[in-house]
């Protein structure tokens, strides 16, 4: 574990000030060139490091940098640094570490790149300490990361608690962190906040957390342990936390809270991308009991205000062209365009090349995916790794179970009922929106990354019938007639079958002993990787829709598609 050295100070002063900024959710934006869409990027961390400097300079000694995870994902350099290139020095540590951040938090998506990275390669580049409380490394029963740290400034104690949300088991497979657990964050913190306070005797107490706001999501609340976001729950119930630096849901904000002993805990989420820095101004003054009264301002700080940094931009050029190198490599050819957004409406090219690959990797029976890119374009043309970027943007794992027909068909009624509305007439939405105003435009309710499909067996979806009794199976694909009582081989993602979506404990009804009986593969690869390999030995790839399933009524569905896709055509109602 990194340590912080202290100097030593036996006199508080008076007064003191100090200035916090953060970052979270930065996703690959480390860089100034948005390399999956090979254009400049709209913000990054070379836009904060103009804001920083000109913090720093008008604020000498008093400045304090954090980042509070997922850093590791979301931008092919990452990819290549995690995966490929594993000898130079990785992109994240070396910007992180030029910009001299005080310390980083981890989350869900640094998990995902596997315990080489996580544990073994990556933090032993960095410069700061990687904090997280309450990821337990089992073989020890202790923090695999640096649980907290202490810093100074301007004669005043500041220490910082690490935590990440515990629900990783819901959306990442075993094998990336077989090594670990994660506690309740409220557990957690009434673990550690006493041993700061008893041990360290902090003036000011920072929760560095990747987890977001809303603890009512999935019907939770405040007393719902391994609460995916539980970051207010935990400086609620524990008191002594001045303020918590938040992310996860990318979801901007500044909020005041009040502990169980009525303190105020001062909140801020700064989104991602590095579209923002949260930031607080804090003015503390000695009191006659020897503790500080606190004044606390928080902003969040627009970097599109800020031009990027010349000399970071530079300094990190080699990055960009080493990623670029390796994702400009052809590795086939494309003969007509594939578009996200037909996915989310009905049968699609642009998703069934998944399945193909799938199909192909596995040998399996019956193919399912997810739409991951609803609102991308894949050109004519060659097909480079750029690509495959954007066609399937997550490092999902690629497994087979054994599932019977009819579990299949529970499977997708779970995945369009999150998808499709619920049709009496031609008027009505193909699609499930959330409520709306006469003159709004409407949002979509489910989340894209969860509409799902399958190859391989022939269906019809009838959306003018409820949730639950819509998919009607046909035959398989070949036409052969389904066997009720076969066990098929499936192929599915590691983010569905680890729990993400509740396709697995809801819409089938399976706990972990029954979804272990029926495993059969376990992949070490991803699926951006299988797709890379299929295409390569096809060589040329024609896009069509396989024809696996449809829609009907067909008269409704062609005028309530058409209808929605106008809608849908509106990029900000994306999830």
């Amino acid at each position: 574990m990194a340590t912080i050295a202290l100097a030593s100070c036996n006199t508080k002063p008076a007064e003191a000030d100090l200035v916090v900024l953060f970052t979270t959710d930065v996703h690959g934006a480390c860089l100034a060139h948005d390399i999956k869409n090979d254009a400049p990027a709209q913000t990054s961390l070379a836009n904060v490091s103009t804001y920083l400097n000109q913090v720093r300079k008008e604020n000498s000694g008093k400045v304090l940098l954090f980042d509070t995870g997922d850093f590791l994902q979301g931008q092919p350099s990452l990819y290549y640094y995690n995966f490929i290139d594993t000898v130079d020095e990785h992109v994240a540590a070396a910007t992180y570490n030029y910009l001299q951040y005080d310390a980083l938090g981890v989350g869900n998506h640094d998990i995902e790149t596997g315990e080489e990275v996580y544990n073994n390669r990556f933090p032993k580049q960095l410069k700061m300490p990687w904090l997280c409380a309450n990821a337990i490394d089992t073989r020890t029963g202790k923090p695999m990361f640096q649980p907290y740290a202490v810093f100074e400034r301007q004669g005043v104690k500041v220490a910082v608690l690490g935590m990440i949300t515990p629900h990783i088991g819901a959306w990442l497979p075993k094998e990336l962190w077989s090594n670990l657990e994660f506690e309740d964050m409220v557990d957690c913190a009434k673990k550690w906040v006493p041993v700061i306070q008893e041990k360290e005797r902090p003036d000011l107490l920072i929760g560095l957390f990747h987890a977001g706001t809303d603890y009512t999501i999935n019907g939770n609340d405040m007393n719902t342990r391994f609460n995916e976001n539980g970051s207010i729950p935990a400086v609620v119930k524990v008191q002594g936390f001045d303020l918590c630096l938040l992310g996860h849901d990318h979801n901007p904000q500044l909020r005041r809270v009040q502990n169980l002993a009525e303190e105020s805990v001062y909140i801020i989420d700064a989104g991602t991308q590095a579209r923002k820095v949260g930031r607080a101004d804090i003015h503390l003054t000695l009191q006659e009991d020897g503790k500080y009264e606190k004044q606390i301002k928080t902003q969040l700080v627009d970097m599109k205000e800020y031009a990027p940094d010349s000399a970071y931009v530079a300094a990190f050029q080699k990055y960009v062209d080493a990623t670029n190198n390796y994702v400009d490599d052809p590795i086939g050819k494309l003969t007509g365009n594939l578009n996200g957004i037909d996915g989310l409406v009905g049968p699609s090219a642009f998703i069934d090349l998944v399945h193909d690959a799938q199909l192909w990797a596995t040998k399996a029976d019956i193919s399912l995916t997810t739409l991951l890119s609803p609102y991308e374009e894949v050109a004519a043309g060659d097909i480079t790794m750029r690509h495959l970027f954007i066609l399937y943007k997550y490092e999902n794992l690629l497994y087979t179970i054994q599932m019977k027909a009819d579990e299949v068909r529970k499977y997708l009624e779970h995945g369009y009922a999150m998808q499709y509305g619920t049709m009496k007439s031609a008027n009505d939405h193909l699609m499930q929106f959330k409520p709306y105003k006469e003159g709004d435009r409407p949002q979509l309710a489910g989340i894209t990354f969860n509409f799902t499909s399958a190859a391989g067996i022939k269906y019809v979806v009838d959306v003018t019938k409820e949730p639950g009794n819509r998919v009607r199976l046909i035959s398989m694909s070949d036409g052969s007639p389904i066997d009720p009582d076969k066990l098929y081989t499936v192929a599915i993602n590691s983010y569905q079958y680890s729990g993400g979506g509740n396709f697995i404990p809801e819409g089938l009804g399976w706990d972990s002993e029954m979804l272990k009986s029926r495993t059969l593969t376990t992949s070490n690869i991803d699926v951006r990787r299988y797709l890379e390999k299929y295409i390569r030995e096809k060589g040329t790839i024609t896009p069509h829709v396989r024809g696996d399933w449809s829609v009907e009524p067909k008269k409704w569905y062609e005028t309530a598609r058409k209808r929605d896709l106008l809608l849908l055509q509106n990029k900000s109602i994306y999830h």
